[in-house]
């Protein structure tokens, strides 16, 4: 009798588990744990978005929503979904265990804030490495400063100027020689105290141009040329006049001097007067721009065979000239679109190809880099991203050695483009770059600065490059060499 109960229970015991399994169908326990999946995310520092450097366990069947993007100073995104490239930001279903990686390559080595705008100041570097840049952005706040600093990022030290500063450049015995927008020039010795101050001008009350960059030129003797109502020549150790140069009564300049190989000084008076000034002050030779209303706000860029390239703007176009060493025209090259002005300095490749940047122009036109053969046609222009219209680009394109064309724009991005044109990378910084060109280094760190903000504060930022150093070119860069000595063969 015990048995046959047993058996009995055995037998109502089978019945329950077939009838709750479907007899004999495969059943899944509602206690049974669910399935789950792991999902691994590596995300670069660089980088915003979501999900963010994690690991973490996801239900089978769940959906993973992602998104990344580049945050300032950082480019060439790219996303990997267990090794595969995938869009930038979309969405994927957890059936597996899952890798997401979010690479970059993080430019901004440092970037030092100032309280005022690096607007129209281009670096220089002295032979220790110290960058010297001014700040101040003209009618915008009354005063600059000339800062000093480390290759770290740290500040040196800084001199007050009178008023806005443009370009310092770097003389023999390293004193920083510097004009302000009320055409004053100081010098500065390495250490930062005042060596002299130059204000002694023929007509004080000439007109001061609110655009332009005045930057003093070296010559090899260590002369320092500044610009105000004329060309002056100032001596290095006390800042007294040597000569002054201006033929023209009431002309004064809106731009810099540069010296070519022999000397010679050549410098744009008033609007559409070139000139050529020997060492000692004379006249060598005056030629005019085609027009009247013609004008140059560009520093000139010399040629390995002494040509000199001049950007010009006058009403709705703008020009860049080639001239012969003796002042004959070479030739002239225009740039479409209206109000298209060129305010960026030439620049000069290996191969002898001219680079110019213009304006954004009118129309809903943009900005562009154009590059020119040493005969004067056209290879290619880059049309700067149309998503920032009205974004000028004022700034001078750098060439670096392996070919590498540097600029920024005030949309705030810095491009790096190939010498066929094409993009090689850009990155967004936090703030526009106006009249600030790159400055290279042997190790690849470019230098640049910026500026926005209602208050016009300003930041210099280090960054990496591909190029150590600069293109072996004539003319590389704005004002020549990293010392913004404005000379044909300096250092």
């Amino acid at each position: 009798m015990k048995h046959l109960c047993r058996a009995v229970l055995f037998i109502l015991l089978a019945c329950i588990y077939l009838l709750d399994t479907g007899c004999g169908k495969k059943h899944k326990n509602p206690y049974q744990e669910p399935t789950t999946y792991t999902l691994i995310s590596e995300v670069d520092s660089g980088i915003g978005g979501w999900p963010p450097t994690d690991t973490r366990d996801w239900f089978e069947g769940d959906t993973v929503n992602y998104i990344y993007w580049l945050e300032h100073g950082s480019t060439n995104l790219s996303i990997l979904l267990d090794g595969d490239v995938v869009e930038d930001s979309g969405s994927f279903i957890m059936n597996q265990d899952h890798l997401l990686q979010a690479t970059c390559d993080v430019k901004v080595m440092w970037k030092l804030y100032l309280d005022k705008a690096v607007y129209y100041s281009c670096p220089a570097i002295g032979d220790d490495g110290t960058i010297y840049v001014g700040t101040g952005i003209y009618m915008m706040t009354q005063s600059g400063d000339l800062y000093a600093v480390n290759p770290d990022g740290t500040i040196k030290w800084s001199y007050p100027l009178d008023y806005n500063a443009y370009s310092p450049a770097i003389g023999p015995d390293g004193t920083i020689y510097i004009e302000d927008s009320w055409n004053n020039a100081y010098a500065v010795t390495p250490q930062g105290t005042l060596k002299w101050k130059f204000n002694d001008f023929e007509k004080p009350e000439h007109v001061r141009y609110d655009v332009g960059q005045r930057v003093p030129a070296i010559g090899i003797d260590g002369t320092v040329y500044v610009v105000a109502d004329g060309l002056y020549a100032l001596n290095p150790a006390n800042g007294s006049r040597i000569w002054r140069f201006n033929p023209r009564a009431g002309g004064s300049c809106r731009q810099s001097p540069v010296i070519g190989a022999d000397g010679t000084i050549y410098i744009t008076i008033h609007q559409e007067d070139f000139y050529a000034v020997n060492p000692d002050g004379t006249q060598k030779w005056h030629t005019k721009l085609d027009h009247d209303y013609e004008m140059s706000f560009t520093s000139p860029a010399i040629d390995v065979d002494g040509t000199i390239y001049l950007g010009a703007e006058g009403g709705l176009y703008s020009w860049v000239y080639a001239f012969n060493p003796d002042s004959t025209l070479k030739w002239k090259y225009t740039v479409d679109g209206a109000f298209r002005h060129v305010r960026a300095s030439p620049t000069i490749g290996s191969d002898g190809t001219v680079y110019i940047a213009t304006k954004a122009g009118g129309d809903n036109s943009t900005a562009k880099v154009i590059a020119l053969t040493p005969s004067g046609t056209e290879k290619w222009q880059y049309v700067v991203d149309p998503m920032h219209v009205a974004d000028d680009c004022y700034t001078t394109p750098s060439v670096g050695a392996d070919g590498i064309i540097y600029f920024g724009a005030e949309n705030g991005h810095i491009y790096a483009l190939n010498p066929d044109g094409t993009l090689n990378w850009t990155s967004q910084l936090e703030y526009g770059i106006n009249w600030s060109s790159a400055a290279i280094t042997g190790d690849g760190t470019l230098y640049i600065g910026t500026s926005a903000g209602t208050n016009y504060q300003g930041n210099l930022y280090a960054l990496k490059s591909s190029s150590m150093g600069y293109a072996s070119s004539p003319w590389p860069r704005f004002r020549h060499d990293n010392k913004n000595t404005g000379r044909f063969g300096a250092n």
